[in-house]
């Protein structure tokens, strides 16, 4: 990613699955914003993100590929 990200530019990414946090920290000093998506399964995840300084949220997207493929 070293050469997509350019001084003043700004990205907006969604870490899907984002585990604790940790693509979202490794990302900290460069001009992104990063969204991390815990499954609603793992909620418990979402208390590890904010308590880094992470932005986060919980989605089942399971549900919604399911009702897809019904």
């Amino acid at each position: 990613m070293k050469s997509e990200i350019q001084k003043d530019s700004f990205r907006n990414v969604m870490d899907m699955n984002a585990n604790l946090g940790g693509f979202a920290a490794s990302l900290r000093k460069k001009d992104v914003w990063v969204m991390n998506v815990v499954p609603s399964t793992e909620s418990g995840k979402l208390k590890i993100i904010y308590d880094r300084g992470l932005l986060g949220t919980i989605h089942n997207w399971y549900d919604m590929f399911a009702n897809l493929l019904s």
